[in-house]
């Protein structure tokens, strides 16, 4: 049986709902700011609560976007994402008969065949999908999601009136324009559609739970033939719930064990995989009681791409080596290169890198680090990408579920074992190589680049001269300094050898290494003591 096709929602309709939700809250001044009503100067200040309630009953993209903002510290305080953490959407279950027909549509056949026993009434339910737990044909105890009928014209109806308002208060503020609403709604809509989607849950605890299996981490099997957009059925799970801290321990699980595990996964999952449950709370993690994780619900999903690995290796350096202007330029390149006070900005930042000299790695507060680096981008405006913002809220769930499972237990030890795991990584020779091919590329397309140097590149071929013109000025420079050391023509040789290293391991590694171990060769010689 086919669907009837989502009818389209009047845009106008929509917004009137929106107002008379937000007027009914309270929210007078966010009213005025969508164009009913006049602006009142007695009007109290927005309450996060208030906010949170209005977000709620206005549906599934309002709640979905309070979710996202939770995770925004970086753009608003600790006020505001901790009553955003608390939007939930759980919602009353729609009647099994207006779900009956899309789910046959779904499975492609009557539900009686698939199903030997099917629950008409939902476990849990939220403004997206609603789940009924049952029993599948061949016996296998099931749980079964199936997507709210109708939801698509309301989803739509949101996104544009959303993109509507972001593009209006861009335009009315420049403080609105520099957190970049485009990339962030853009960011969510992406986020919204995968949750939409609720066979790319069924693709990525297959994805995932392949690399997760490594740590002995178990994920739930999906039934792939039926699982789609609207509908997907999973093998339910014989475990305990990782908030259900007394059974747990009745059960005999040693917690310090699964706190190194889970800390260890999800660190290695973020940085290595560069795919990962982007909501490991306590909420979606199952736990047998021989201590076996199990990771369950993966609608949010974050993404680490390699070049962002990088740039995090890069500030992690910069922090490291208290390079302060190197950390300044990535914290700028992320937000898009505002115009802030750069030289205040160093100031701050160096009095946050200070805090932690000399400190221990297993005394570093991690919660603590991030509050301070939230508050400082907050003070100077520096918005976060989409991803990174998501990746440092893990994080962030991360430690939380950590420390509940064991107080004494300290993520951040177990970032070394993974730093060293990354170095080795990174001074491998094949990301050596690699390096090298980017950068020879980039060196080649510069040149190609500006038609001068082809010019004169061409003139040397033809004449078989190459011109040097040095500038006198240069030349003093190259004098030695009053009482300094000659400098030693095997030192130039070393050195041209090892950039001739650097370039020809694009073209032969054989022969990079050769230039290599040359180069060593002609350093250590020269400083030999001559007989």
């Amino acid at each position: 049986m086919a669907d009837m096709p989502p009818s389209r929602m009047s845009d106008r309709k929509r917004l009137a709902q929106v107002i008379a939700i937000l007027g009914r809250h309270g929210l007078g001044g966010i009213v005025s700011a969508l164009g009913s009503g006049r602006s009142q100067t007695n009007a109290h200040p927005t309450r996060p609560e208030a906010l949170v309630e209005a977000l709620r009953e206005l549906g599934p993209v309002a709640t979905k976007l309070g979710q996202i903002l939770a995770m925004r510290s970086d753009l608003l305080g600790p006020d505001w994402t901790a009553a955003l953490s608390q939007l939930h959407d759980r919602v009353p279950g729609v009647p099994f008969e207006r779900v009956e027909a899309p789910l046959t549509h779904a499975l492609g056949e009557d539900s009686g065949q698939y199903f030997r026993e099917l629950d008409r009434e939902p476990i849990a339910a939220g403004s997206i999908a609603q789940v009924h737990a049952g029993i599948r044909s061949d016996g296998v105890p099931v749980i079964v999601k199936i997507r709210r009928p109708g939801i698509e014209s309301v989803v739509d109806a949101d996104m544009r009136l959303l993109r509507r308002i972001a593009r209006l208060a861009q335009r009315a503020s420049p403080l609105v324009e520099r957190q970049r609403p485009d990339e962030l709604l853009r960011f969510f809509a992406e986020s919204l559609d995968r949750e939409m989607d609720l066979g790319a849950e069924a693709r990525a605890s297959a994805e995932i739970g392949s690399y997760l299996a490594r740590f002995g981490i178990e994920t739930a099997h999906f039934d792939n033939e039926v699982s789609g957009r609207s509908l997907n059925v999973q093998e339910r799970v014989d475990a305990i719930p990782a908030t259900d801290l007394a059974t747990l321990r009745d059960a005999g699980v040693d917690f310090t064990s699964v706190a190194r595990g889970y800390s260890r996964a999800v660190l290695s999952m973020i940085i290595f995989n560069g795919r990962f449950h982007a909501d490991p709370h306590p909420g979606n993690v199952l736990i047998r009681p021989d201590g076996t994780l199990v990771f369950i619900d993966f609608g949010a999903v974050g993404t680490l791409l390699p070049e962002r690995r990088d740039e995090l290796v890069r500030l992690s350096l910069a922090i490291a080596g208290e390079d302060i202007d190197d950390l300044v330029d990535v914290l700028l390149q992320w937000a898009g290169n505002p115009a802030v006070d750069r030289e205040a900005l160093k100031a701050s930042l160096n009095q946050l890198v200070g805090k932690f000299r000399n400190t221990l790695l297993d005394q570093i507060d991690l919660s603590g680090i991030f509050a301070d680096v939230f508050d400082l981008l907050r003070t100077y405006q520096l918005a976060l990408p989409g991803d990174l913002a998501l990746m440092l809220r893990t994080l962030l769930t991360a430690e939380g579920f950590v420390r509940r499972l064991d107080p004494r237990f300290d993520i951040t030890s177990e970032l070394a074992p993974i730093g060293k795991q990354l170095l080795m990584e990174r001074a491998s020779l094949a990301n050596l190589r690699g390096n090298a091919r980017r950068t020879a590329s980039t060196l080649i397309r510069a040149l190609l680049g500006t038609p001068e140097i082809v010019e004169n590149l061409a003139s040397i071929a033809r004449r078989g001269q190459l011109p040097i013109r040095l500038d006198p000025q240069d030349l003093a420079r190259l004098e030695r300094p009053s009482g300094a050391a000659p400098m030693r023509s095997s030192d130039l040789i070393a050195a041209a050898l090892i950039v001739s290293a650097a370039i020809l391991a694009d073209l032969s590694i054989i022969a990079a290494i050769g230039c290599a171990l040359a180069a060593l060769t002609f350093f250590f010689l020269a400083r030999r003591p001559r007989s």
